[in-house]
């Protein structure tokens, strides 16, 4: 008797278990989000002035928000906004304003885990220090859900922003390292 108890007991523990499982969805993972992120991407810059190649340290501070809409519990894809301060030992610091666009694959519907991202998109003039830009930046990060909607996005990866200034071209590479949180 004690046995067949038992046996009940497990199979229904395992049955809800399982339901669960099947309909876990967490809130991040269905409709509106917003990230926002704050970075250090301490790299080198390739400066080219009327053809002389000349090579510097460079160091990026960068804050960004994007708002986006979750395509499937997997994919995201927002549009975002962003300050950047880019310090070159060389030709000083500049400041830029991004609009991005920002794609993000989660591997597994889950409340933690691992994804990967891009973002891309124009930097526009805010100083009269450059006249126009571009960034690249992909990597990969880990989401960590601590209570009920707060997560915790911290990543890693590569940073590649473009700027000319007249004659002079700038090429920033730069380890992207990020914290960030998804509301």
């Amino acid at each position: 008797m004690n046995r067949q108890v038992i046996h009940i007991f497990l199979l229904i523990l395992c049955t809800g278990k399982l339901y669960a499982q099947q309909n876990f969805r967490t809130k991040q993972e269905k409709g509106y989000f917003n990230v926002t992120e704050f970075g250090i991407y301490p790299g080198s810059a390739k400066i080219d002035v009327l053809g002389n190649k000349l090579s510097s340290s460079a160091n990026i501070r960068s804050i960004r928000t994007t708002n986006g809409v979750f395509i499937s519990p997997k994919l995201s894809l927002g549009l975002g906004i962003g300050l950047d301060g880019v310090d070159t030992d060389l030709y000083g610091f500049y400041n830029t304003f991004n609009l991005t666009a920002d794609a993000r694959y989660y591997l597994k519907n889950a409340r933690s885990g691992f994804f990967f991202y891009g973002i891309v998109g124009p930097s526009i003039k805010i100083d009269d220090n450059f006249k126009e830009g571009f960034l690249i930046n992909v990597g990969a990060g880990h989401k960590f859900t601590l209570g009920k909607s707060f997560v915790l996005v911290p990543s890693l990866g590569f940073d590649h922003q473009y700027f000319t200034n007249g004659p002079i071209k700038y090429n920033v590479e730069s380890f992207a390292i990020k914290i960030g949180v998804l509301f």
